[in-house]
């Protein structure tokens, strides 16, 4: 599954989530279109398993709703 987070004419922030045998990996990819050479750039990647990725969407929906 993939979103994008943010995006302008110059840049984009995707995030992808997907399930393995060892868990969720997630990973945050940059493209910089206008680039001399664009191509996609992973900024931050981890496996993470169902429980951790629960305890961040409690954390992001927690800083939300202040």
């Amino acid at each position: 599954m993939q979103a994008i987070i943010q995006a302008t004419s110059a840049f984009e922030l995707r995030a992808e989530l997907t399930k393995t045998p060892f868990g969720h990996s997630l990973r945050l990819i940059s493209y910089v279109p206008t680039a001399r050479r664009p191509e996609q750039q992973v900024k931050f990647q981890g496996l993470f398993t169902g429980a951790q990725l629960r305890d961040l969407r409690d954390l992001i929906d927690k800083e939300l709703a202040t």
